[in-house]
């Protein structure tokens, strides 16, 4: 890029930027996001214009924000920490987690792994129901689909994401969602359109997720899935989640139910968000 402008920016440490960039890059979107292996980029509408801005690690604890604009880079910087939880302390979760015999394992070979944020809640929100009872790439194809209808599209494809209240006023049919999620997809847009949920960092994750569930097609794992991600709500546990109740198979390759993953989890409380990411690491 021409004009760029750059930053370094660190985290406190045990933490691997490395690690959560390429977390990310496994759940991109055509137009909305790269991933080259060493550079995660998105297209987003800062100070007022909309751009691309890059992501590269530069070490085990640090990172380099590259943006076209200053004005842009400095309205990135605070979004880049939050994706990436640079601000987070890991030390009471490793304390905690490295003394459970299923963790402790996963802890000590990843004891940089960071629970990532997302760019934007209402993105998050939308991305989390398009994911719902499909594969990552089925829904990293339903993403773009919407993303490309009803974003601003750049000359070069670049795409970046439509506000909430466009896509509640627009047109959903024909993007290969179910009536009951593509509804479900339209009331979560008004609500978020409107305020009626606080999303943004440092809501409470409780009366979030209280006001999510009561939404028709809005059930607990998309609840909790936007709560650990949009939120970054380190307490989260996605209990009916497919990968956790694999990873918590028994010996026998039984399968817990969702209220025996809660029981084995009560005792990763408050750090059962940051739990899930390792199991789904296993």
């Amino acid at each position: 890029m021409a004009g760029v402008a750059r930053r370094s920016e660190h985290g406190c440490g045990p933490i691997d930027v490395h690690a959560t960039l390429a977390w990310l890059g496994q759940r991109t979107v055509r137009g909305l996001d790269a991933w080259d292996g060493s550079t995660y980029t998105r297209t987003t509408r800062l100070a007022g214009e909309i751009g691309s801005v890059a992501l590269a690690a530069t070490g085990s604890d640090s990172v380099e924000i590259t943006a076209w604009s200053a004005p842009a880079l400095q309205e990135a910087v605070p979004l880049v920490r939050f994706l990436l939880g640079l601000d987070d302390d890991p030390q009471p979760w490793l304390e905690l987690l490295s003394g459970d015999p299923l963790l402790a394992p996963l802890v000590a070979a990843s004891p940089g792994l960071r629970m990532p944020g997302s760019w934007d809640p209402w993105e998050m929100c939308a991305r989390a129901v398009l994911g719902q009872l499909v594969s990552v790439a089925a829904a990293r194809t339903l993403v773009a689909r919407l993303a490309e209808r009803h974003g601003t599209t750049l000359p070069d494809g670049r795409v970046a994401f439509p506000p909430a209240a466009t896509v509640a006023a627009g047109d959903l049919d024909g993007l290969g969602l179910p009536a009951a999620r593509r509804d479900a997809l339209r009331l979560l847009a008004e609500t978020v359109a409107t305020g009626a949920i606080d999303l943004t960092p440092g809501a409470d994750p409780e009366a979030a997720h209280a006001g999510l569930i009561a939404l028709r097609g809005i059930g607990p794992w998309t609840a909790m899935y936007i709560r650990m991600r949009a939120l970054r709500d380190a307490d989260a546990f996605p209990a009916g989640d497919l990968g956790i109740k694999v990873a918590l198979a028994a010996s026998d390759g039984r399968r817990p139910t969702e209220r025996e993953a809660r029981q084995r989890a009560a005792a990763w409380s408050p750090y059962r968000g940051v739990a899930t990411m390792y199991l789904w690491s296993a």
